[in-house]
């Protein structure tokens, strides 16, 4: 009898045993699986997952957009620009750029996003366009209003007439009547960020208008704010610092950064954050986070040159991606696509013919790099003719 108990007793420590290794292994397949990656499972809102933590975000393809905050954007004044009292200019239509909203191009695939700010009874918004900059719109302007014998006369009488405001701002809603604002890009950008913690976010921050030191207050505030913010989803600070120091000085791996915002901005001395990638007009070389920059940035060209320029670029530029991760890349690319020819091409126009001329089935090719590529009016479909060229580690 106390032998058949023994036996009993036995067999139950047995079976405890097995059922707590089978749990254990199953806890930890159910971990792995999470964790995997498999090419299929990858879209617009989670492709960074199949990019090797060690690869430098330098070395990743990857799609922007510029002026990025227009899908839904107005200015104060009638937006259209009137010859003999018929329409002769649309203003707005040099002023949009994007159709999608920041969420949307998230989710999209867009992974670096062009904000210009502007202090506004003591908020930043997000505009696009300046008074005072744009040259070649008030030329434009300027012309139109000296053809109008109804203006011409009014100049006479010594009638001041109202500028026509080429100022727009950016809006949450259609109707255009839930301003954006700083803090509310700033948190749609850190809730896909937490919905999506593989991913990274690079966030150019300039001032488009208003008082620069109440700019800088006003921006200074937010950041102070962001530093403090805790991604839930990866228990780390949601604005990216280099080693606990606010000024970048180097290029982090993807292991450093996802979840998390990277910042450039003019302002990251005055801020003691981030850094500037500085592209200016027509090409050249720059330097952000110590590393070299070849850029193409042709901004004030029709379409036919500008997509001569994007392609020629991408020609000479790229080259195949190493696997080898002893083995990094010596110089950064950096091609933004967008471009406008006042007063005959609008940024659509171009962006129609430059997108459909670079994003056109198997004209980017995988396994090459080709660096940052922003534009305007991009979709998930050219965003992911981009971000599919890149070599991605897949379960083995």
């Amino acid at each position: 009898m106390k032998q058949f108990l023994k036996r009993i007793c036995s067999m139950g420590w047995i079976t405890v045993l097995l059922i707590s290794a089978l749990s254990f292994g199953g806890a930890n397949a159910a971990n792995d699986a999470a964790g995997a990656v498999g090419q299929d499972s990858l879209n617009g809102k989670n492709w960074m997952a199949g990019i090797p933590d060690s690869r430098y975000i330098y070395e990743i393809n990857l799609p922007g957009t510029h002026d990025s905050a227009t899908a839904y954007c107005k200015n104060a004044t009638d937006n259209t620009v009137k010859l003999f009292g018929l329409p002769a200019f649309h203003v707005e239509k040099f002023a949009k750029t994007q159709s999608l909203t920041l969420p949307e191009q998230l989710d999209a695939g867009v992974r670096y996003l062009d904000l210009r700010f502007s202090p506004k009874q003591g908020e930043l918004l997000l505009c696009h366009g300046n008074n005072d900059k744009i040259a070649a719109v008030n030329a434009v302007v300027r012309f139109l209003r000296r053809l109008n014998p109804v203006l011409l006369l009014a100049k006479h009488c010594n009638r001041s007439l109202p500028p026509l405001d080429t100022e727009f701002y950016a809006y949450e809603d259609e109707a255009c009547t839930v301003p954006l604002t700083c803090a509310r890009a700033f948190a749609q950008i850190k809730d896909f960020l937490k919905d999506h913690p593989s991913e990274t976010v690079i966030v150019t921050a300039k001032q488009e208008n208003g008082d620069p030191e109440q700019f800088l207050m006003l921006f200074k505030e937010q950041i102070n704010r962001l530093k403090a913010e805790i991604n839930p989803s990866t228990q780390q600070e949601y604005l990216y610092s280099e080693n606990g120091n606010g000024v970048y000085t180097k290029m982090p791996a993807l292991s450093q950064v996802r979840g998390k915002i990277i910042l450039m901005t003019p302002f990251y001395e005055e801020l003691q954050t981030g850094d500037m990638l500085d592209a200016k007009n027509k090409a050249g070389e720059t330097d952000y986070m110590g590393m070299t920059f070849r850029y193409e940035n042709h901004w004030s060209v029709p379409a036919h040159l500008k997509t001569l320029f994007a392609a020629r670029f991408l020609q000479k530029f790229s080259t195949e991606i190493s696997k080898s991760p002893e083995q990094h890349l010596s110089c950064a690319n950096v091609l933004k696509t967008n471009a406008s020819f006042v007063p005959l091409q609008s940024p659509y126009d171009i962006a129609m013919q430059v997108n459909g001329c670079l994003y056109a089935q198997n004209r980017l090719q995988k396994g090459r790099y080709y660096g940052w590529i922003m534009g305007d009016f991009m979709t998930e479909e050219a965003c992911r003719a981009i971000w599919q060229t890149n070599d991605f580690v897949f379960d083995k």
